[in-house]
């Protein structure tokens, strides 16, 4: 094991700690039924599983939400976003909430493949559970907003599809949600040593290098309304998801950023509306976020 992924499992060790200790603190919400642990794909890995929450006694099918977590790549499984998506569940949505393979042991390319079968899994079990497949967002924070606003090119795009290897899953968004999405990728100073991990060795010469920034995958797909959300003191993705934003935006894509500034006197963190889904803070984006989705909800 090189001394840079021993550095960062150390990393991640300590925020598992704490965010172990920031759920255990969470009040999981009432009144929400439960499907857990579900393979998307068939090959007994427990990074290959999805969990489905949906109000109880629900009568007819309801809007659909389907979630990546976030970990820096790293770190995290579904159980990470599990009170978040239970609160978007709460809020009269059927959620799916996914994992995936994280590196070291596999690359970005692995992990998109791994959240396309995801989203392929649930294009075929949709009616399974009470979902209108035709009216789905997707969402991710962080390196999960990364993959979402990935995933949401390649179901757009059969030249990325092809670049990246991954299926066609039959599904369409309506609107897409990223909380502090990464949208610059690319190898710069020290983080090259990240980005090679990430990216695989040889990376540079890999046909998913021209694709390694929103930017670059922007030219080559069709978004959705979407919704991004950041904060005064999001220090990791406060400038980048701006940026995002307003690329979409001079797409002519509708786009509702929800940029936070002290709230209340509050610097709030990184993912805030994610990881304290039951704050104050936390449910004000996310009832602004879901009043968006709404907007066009057939």
């Amino acid at each position: 094991m090189s001394v840079f992924i021993s550095i960062c499992k150390a990393f991640w060790s300590m925020v598992e700690k704490s965010d172990a200790k920031n759920i255990a603190s969470q009040t999981e919400p009432e009144g929400i039924k439960r499907i857990c642990d579900i393979p998307y794909i068939e090959d007994g890995n427990p990074l290959h599983l999805l969990d489905v929450y949906h109000p109880e006694n629900t009568h007819g099918n309801l809007p659909v939400i389907i979630d990546i977590h976030g970990g820096g790549w790293m770190y995290g499984t579904k159980d990470l976003n599990k009170i978040y998506c239970l609160n978007l569940a709460k809020r009269g949505f059927t959620v799916f909430n996914i994992s995936y393979r994280l590196v070291p042991e596999v690359t970005v390319y692995e992990q998109l493949k791994d959240v396309m079968a995801a989203l392929d899994y649930i294009a075929l079990h949709l009616g399974e559970y009470p979902c209108d497949r035709n009216n789905i967002m997707l969402t991710g924070d962080s390196a999960g907003g990364m993959l979402a606003s990935y995933a949401a090119a390649l179901l757009t795009s059969e030249k990325l599809r092809g670049v990246f290897g991954t299926a066609a899953p039959g599904l369409k968004l309506k609107t897409l949600l990223l909380t502090s999405p990464v949208a610059s990728a690319k190898d710069k100073g020290i983080m090259s040593v990240y980005t090679t991990k990430m990216w695989g060795k040889g990376y540079r010469k890999a046909p998913g290098y021209d694709y390694m920034n929103f930017d670059e995958i922007a030219k080559e797909a069709e978004f959705p309304p979407t919704c991004l959300i950041t904060s005064s003191g999001d220090s990791m993705a406060l400038k980048q998801t701006r940026e995002q934003a307003e690329l979409l935006k001079n797409m002519g894509i509708d786009v509702l950023l929800l940029d936070y500034p002290k709230y209340e006197g509050v610097d709030l963190p990184h993912v805030f509306s994610v990881l304290a889904s039951e704050s104050k803070a936390g449910k004000d984006a996310i009832d602004k976020a879901i009043a968006f989705y709404r907007k066009y909800i057939d």
